[in-house]
């Protein structure tokens, strides 16, 4: 490949370390290693994460089978979010590989955020014309309702309209899964555990906040009591799924947005997609969904924006 033709993502989240290439809009390439969390934890510390990104790192890019020659451009996520004080310690192992690969190359370098890195997720195999949407990002760390302005093809501005008060819909499976024997990350685990019909959680939604602390007590209470953990388990899918649809009405009825872009770890969940779609179709709202091997964190969706970003320069 010659110049110009590859664009280069990377992403150090909480627990993925992620590198990614696009080419004319085609996924060329998309490794990522998940950082390993003890049986039985609910996470990690910052420091642990650091360190584990920087071996990752190191693994991932001996394994890259594209040249550097061909390398124009590489956008990375320097921060969580583009609100002001956004911060974690992780995303820095990311930023500084990132500028020492454009400053070795010669490519240019888009400093991002990890939220952009979802959202641009969505255009892959995806029809997203210039305008303004609603943009739930729902992961382990993040319940985030956005409206998202997209101009010229290019992710031009995010502006947070709510979202949770404590805890996310992330943290909501993890810590039921973790307390009911799962592996962490639960999600994938928890939805091959599902049935239909458990005992509800409470859904507590008001206008564009939700809060999800008294659905974890009332899961973990259920589990201590001996309560069957497939069912509890359950119970939360469908709490998440619930939160999502009630904040989803309430964002077009009181913003008037009828177009929506649906992203993060949590919307890989099948149940929880279905219901949503539902929920759009219900209420004649447009919804676009990120491919699901695609809402998991992943540099691809930075990729995607390293090439935009240097077309619409180059023009």
């Amino acid at each position: 490949m010659n110049r110009s033709e590859v664009f280069f993502g990377i992403d150090t989240s909480a627990y993925t370390t992620s590198i990614a290439a696009v080419s004319q809009g085609k996924l060329h390439l998309d490794i990522r290693k998940m950082l390993e969390v003890p049986q039985g934890c609910r996470g990690l510390r910052q420091s642990e994460a650091v360190f584990s990104h920087v071996k990752n790192l190191r693994e991932l890019f001996d394994s890259i089978d594209i040249s550097f020659d061909a390398l124009s451009a590489v956008a990375f996520s320097e921060k969580p979010c583009p609100a002001d004080g956004s911060y974690m310690p992780v995303f820095c192992v990311g930023a500084s590989h990132a500028y020492a690969v454009s400053a070795v190359t010669g490519a240019s370098s888009y400093a991002l955020t990890h939220q952009h890195g979802h959202i641009y997720s969505a255009f892959f195999d995806n029809v997203i014309e210039d305008g303004q949407y609603g943009a739930f990002h729902v992961s382990g760390g993040t319940l985030d309702i956005l409206k998202v302005t997209i101009k010229d093809g290019i992710v031009a501005d995010i502006h947070t309209l709510g979202g949770s008060l404590d805890i996310t819909c992330g943290q909501l499976i993890d810590r039921t899964g973790v307390a009911a024997g799962l592996k962490f990350p639960s999600g994938s685990q928890m939805e091959k555990m599902y049935v239909s019909g458990a005992p509800k959680l409470a859904v507590h939604v008001q206008a564009l906040s939700a809060n999800l602390s008294g659905a974890e007590t009332q899961a973990l209470r259920r589990l201590a009591a001996g309560e069957d953990a497939a069912f509890v388990c359950s119970a939360v899918i469908d709490c998440v799924s619930r939160t999502l649809t009630e904040l989803l009405i309430n964002t077009s009825t009181l913003k008037g947005i009828k177009s929506f872009l649906f992203t993060g770890g949590v919307i890989c969940n099948t149940i929880i997609r279905e219901n949503i779609k539902n929920a759009c179709v219900e209420n004649s709202l447009s919804c676009v969904f990120a491919q699901k091997h695609l809402c998991s964190d992943n540099a691809c969706g930075l990729a995607m924006a390293a090439e935009r970003l240097h077309r619409k320069g180059e023009s």
